[in-house]
C-alpha cells in the first residue's frame, strides 16, 4: 500500500470498524488510520473484483488483517491464496503480490506496512488502485 505522510491520517487515539465503515458509506475506500515514520495502518473496503496490482516494497514488511469478506492474495507469482475472516497475511520485503476481493461480500481488511516510507512500491503494472474523493 502506498506511503501514507503522518499529516494525512488521523491518528485518532481511538477509533473502530464501525465508525469507519459509517463514516466511508459504500466501497471502494480506504482510510489512513495512522501514520508515523515507523508505520502505517489503513483500512480498505473493496467490493468484489476490485484489487492491487502485482507489486512489492523494497524496504518495507506489509500484514493484513481480513475483518469481513474474503481476499484473494497470490505471492511471489505462486498459486493464489483465498484469506477469510480471522486470517493474517503477510509480505515480507521484497516479496512481490497482487490482492483481489472475491466473493459476495465487500472486503475489509486493516493492513499495516513497516516502516512507512516514501516511494517504497514497485509495481509491475501502470494499472493504479482508485478510489473516490
Amino acid at each position: 500500500m502506498p506511503y501514507v505522510a503522518p499529516d494525512d491520517a488521523n491518528n485518532k487515539l481511538v477509533d473502530t470498524i464501525k465508525e469507519i465503515k459509517a463514516r466511508k458509506g459504500s466501497p471502494p475506500w480506504r482510510e489512513k488510520v495512522l501514520a508515523t515514520p515507523r508505520v502505517r495502518m489503513l483500512v480498505h473496503c473493496w467490493p468484489s473484483d476490485f484489487g492491487h496490482p502485482k507489486h512489492y516494497h523494497p524496504r518495507a514488511d506489509e500484514i493484513w488483517y481480513v475483518c469481513e469478506g474474503q481476499l484473494k492474495v497470490s505471492f511471489n507469482g505462486g498459486e493464489p491464496i483465498v484469506a477469510g475472516p480471522g486470517s493474517v497475511l503477510f509480505a515480507e520485503k521484497g516479496t512481490a503480490h497482487d490482492m483481489e476481493s472475491v466473493g459476495k461480500v465487500p472486503l475489509v481488511m486493516l493492513c499495516f506496512v513497516t516502516p512507512n516510507e516514501a516511494d517504497d512500491e514497485v509495481s509491475f503494472s501502470d494499472k493504479k488502485m482508485e478510489f473516490p474523493g
